[in-house]
């Protein structure tokens, strides 16, 4: 068994007579096994199959539904379906589905406060003259630059900027910008935020990338929005579409912190991947991440956030990581 994104990977699980290695050598995935929820994830490419014990239905791209009789165990620990159940999982991986199709349509880029709101604020005294930094300002000159690349590497992507100027958002709608986007079946999207960092220990510096807790649970489903027989397992669809968000925001936090280490790492220090509940991150309904690009409350790194030169730095390093996530998560597909 191997540990993979908090799953197991295991090859002793069957279907009927057909043993899952055999199932899955036949459609050409892998299995990624929770043995604490009894729940499988078979993927290949960007197509992917998710089944539990006991729930009567298959979850292909964690979006359609597909009525079965309920996988159970068996004495031996082995998991089961009928043979119709069987044929019933093998037909969403045939070849005329459209699963090579699957795209990162949109991207999202939030600056930060703005407006009344500031943010953080470094003051600082250097070489005889007075330095001010405020956050907003740095976060919206960063975001500015990083969406500027996206659109003339990415013409083909709706790229949004949640505000392009000085002005207020509330939480609530910076989130319910992302939120209100509408995707095709075969499309995703992912949400970054940006902001400065500040300590009451002005020795610390650096930069981070904030996803949120595995543990955490959004509500991406709602079940007004399934027909009668699906609003009994909406639970059930919620915590799958969390635990797939959950694994996607962590590929892409540590994607953009390569990014950032590559192009800033020479003169401010990674900090690494951190966890917590961040609410314009938390109440985004897709993979979504926050990036803390330095301390404007330590001297020698405020120095460095006040050049044009390590903003345009921190912006490649953020794109760099973004790109790479996008080829990434598309080539998957091919």
């Amino acid at each position: 068994m191997l540990i993979l994104s908090g799953l197991l990977l295991c090859s002793a699980v069957s279907f009927g007579d057909t043993n899952i290695t055999t199932l899955i050598q036949r459609v050409g995935g892998e299995l990624l096994w929770d043995p604490v929820l009894e729940r499988g994830i078979v993927n290949r490419g960007r197509r992917s199959v998710v089944f539990q014990v006991g729930i009567p239905f298959l979850l292909k791209d964690f979006n359609e539904v597909t009525d079965i009789e309920a996988p159970r165990r068996r004495q031996d620990g082995s998991v089961v379906v009928s043979d119709e159940s069987a044929k019933a999982f093998v037909s969403l991986f045939a070849v005329d589905q459209p699963q090579d199709s699957f795209t990162i349509s949109t991207i999202i880029i939030d600056p930060g406060h703005g407006g009344k709101d500031p943010g953080t604020i470094g003051t600082h005294n250097i070489d005889g003259e007075r330095l001010v930094l405020e956050e907003k300002d740095l976060v919206l000159k960063v975001s500015q630059s990083v969406v500027n690349q996206l659109k003339e590497n990415f013409p083909d992507k709706n790229i949004i900027l949640t505000r392009s100027d000085d002005r207020y958002l509330a939480l609530e709608e910076r989130t319910a910008i992302a939120n209100a986007v509408e995707l095709a079946e075969q499309e995703a999207m992912i949400f970054m935020s940006i902001h400065a960092n500040a300590s009451l220990n002005r020795k610390a510096s650096g930069f981070e990338v904030w996803y949120l807790p595995p543990e955490y649970r959004r509500e991406i489903v709602d079940p007004e929005d399934l027909d009668q027989e699906q609003k009994t397992i909406a639970p059930i669809l919620n915590s799958i579409l969390e635990e797939e968000f959950t694994v996607e925001s962590i590929l892409l936090a540590k994607e953009i912190l390569d990014g950032m280490e590559t192009t800033i790492g020479t003169v401010s220090g990674s900090r690494g991947l951190k966890e917590e509940s961040w609410f314009v991150v938390r109440n985004a309904k897709m993979p979504s991440v926050l990036v803390e690009i330095g301390f404007v409350t330590n001297p020698e790194e405020a120095k460095l956030l006040n050049t044009e030169t390590h903003l345009q730095k921190i912006s490649s390093g953020i794109y760099n990581g973004l790109a790479a996530y996008i080829r990434n998560f598309e080539k998957s597909g091919e």
